[in-house]
């Protein structure tokens, strides 16, 4: 297939970041450099933001939360500072509309984050009673394959430099050089996996639970 080499390149990096993230931690020196704040009894999103004098919703976005969830005592936040804000800007002018994967709205058992620490390039869906795949955003499959961990799973490349990833499949139900549609039929969940989903600006990595926000259905 035409490009098949860079196709699987761009899939592999895809879905290998967050393993490769937490094989190949990033140096101490550089880790430190990043702002962080430990959470204290009776702290809010809101007071924190204004303390470090930030936006609360760009707070909650970096730590793949949201200012609805409730904070942690001894919780260690990242603080945004002029390298984060740049790809915070980036998702905040996303003009593609993306649609939820499946379904219905199951919830999310594993959120997207940019913790040194804990790094997750997608979010895991729970295994509820969706188990039809469906295209987020009308596209073409670039990649269809099997990875120990993702099991079987579908690239889609959409307009924009946008790609979106959808792992965790018993059955894939579209061909490689197949374009589809917004809430096309990509393939059946495994039995005992919910979705994995990721969606990529060329090598940005987006939180999909946000730009699932921006989306009706």
């Amino acid at each position: 297939m035409r490009n098949h080499g860079i196709i699987l390149s761009l899939g592999l990096f895809l879905l290998f970041s967050p393993l490769l993230s937490k094989q190949n931690p990033k140096p101490k020196g550089k880790e430190n450099q990043t702002t962080t704040y430990r959470v204290t009894k009776g702290d809010s999103w809101y007071g924190i933001a204004r303390k470090m004098k930030v936006s609360p919703e760009s707070l909650a976005k970096l730590n793949g939360r949201t200012i609805h969830e409730n904070l942690y005592e001894n919780e260690k936040l990242r603080i945004p500072n002029g390298n984060e804000s740049k790809s915070l800007t980036q998702e905040t002018k996303l003009t593609e509309r993306f649609l939820f994967p499946l379904t219905q709205r199951e919830k999310v058992q594993k959120k997207f984050s940019e913790l040194t620490y804990d790094p997750y390039k997608g979010v895991q869906f729970k295994r509820g009673n969706s188990s039809l795949v469906r295209a987020s955003a009308g596209g073409k499959v670039v990649h269809v394959d099997y990875m120990d961990g993702y099991e079987n799973f579908v690239i889609l490349e959409h307009s924009n430099g946008l790609y979106s990833v959808y792992g965790n499949l018993e059955r894939i139900q579209v061909t490689e050089g197949q374009q589809v549609n917004a809430k096309d039929r990509l393939g059946i969940l495994a039995k005992d996996k919910g979705l994995y989903f990721q969606i990529n600006q060329n090598k940005t990595i987006l939180n999909p639970e946000f730009i699932l926000e921006r989306g009706a259905e």
